[in-house]
């Protein structure tokens, strides 16, 4: 799995597209990369704000079929994020594409951040997907701050998580903290690439990784541009759960009387 640790250029599509050509390129031919794992949004560029609905697509659109060639070109799958509309909605989907350039399937982010409430409507589903390598899911940035979202992965029996980042300055400590307790919890690998640069006042940071089952971290890139491939073996989360084993060991009798499951079934007084 290559981590695409790059800049994006707001606004220009075709010069992110040339940039993804250029990266899948040096991933395939110098790291023999299976997959290239983009940033959120990284088509457009992140803080578009009003300009969402002109450069949304469907994900039959011009750029996304380019893409498409380009996994084929270069026998490798890309997954990366983009401004999907669909009707008269726009949603923040990562696509996911395959060495044939098909169309795996896509995510829209189901947790929106702040003022994406006013561009974006929120996603509705958690699919995994089926690869030759074992099962795969996505997240976009703030989907990893809610533990829901990847224990339900985990009970759909994913493997790996792919996280597609803009995340920025000042919340490193955050990224860090919620990618290794993701991974622990659900004693699955979690992998996330982030951007790098400048959006108006926003800094993206980078320190995009990968993190071990255990929470051990395989890779942390720092805050430059970096293009790294990461060998994961998805066999290893079958050993990892040990004696812990959290998916299992849930109390789901408990939850259901505290009211967490069905909060609106109990009403707690103070």
């Amino acid at each position: 799995m290559a981590l695409a640790q790059l800049r994006s250029n707001l606004y220009d599509k075709d010069n992110n597209l040339y940039r993804i050509a250029q990266t899948v390129e040096i991933a395939k031919v110098e790291q023999d990369a299976d997959y290239v794992l983009f940033p959120e949004l990284y088509l457009t560029g992140y803080t578009l704000n009003d300009k969402v609905a002109s450069l949304a697509e469907p994900i039959n659109g011009k750029s996304i079929q380019r893409i498409q060639e380009i996994a084929h070109q270069h026998s490798t799958g890309i997954i990366v994020g983009f401004p999907e509309k669909d009707g008269h909605k726009v949603y923040n989907t990562a696509i996911f594409i395959d060495k044939n350039g098909e169309i795996i399937g896509t995510y829209r982010k189901t947790h929106l951040y702040d003022y994406e409430k006013q561009w974006f409507s929120a996603g509705n589903s958690c699919p995994v997907f089926n690869t030759p390598f074992g099962k795969i899911a996505l997240m976009v940035t703030y989907d990893m701050e809610f533990p829901e979202t990847s224990r339900i992965y985990a009970q759909k029996g994913a493997q790996l998580i792919l996280v597609l980042a803009a995340n920025m300055v000042p919340y490193q400590t955050y990224q860090n903290v919620f990618l290794r307790a993701r991974a622990m919890e659900n004693h699955m690998f979690i992998a996330l690439s982030n951007k790098v640069g400048l959006e108006g006042d926003h800094i993206f940071f980078g320190e995009s990784e990968v993190i071990h089952p255990t929470g051990k971290v395989i890779y942390r890139s720092f805050n430059n541009e970096d293009i790294t491939t990461v060998e994961i073996d998805l066999l290893q989360t079958n050993n990892a759960k040990g004696l812990l084993d959290y998916v299992s060991n849930r109390r789901l009798d408990l939850y259901h009387q505290e009211g967490l499951l069905n909060p609106s079934s109990k009403k707690h007084k103070v």
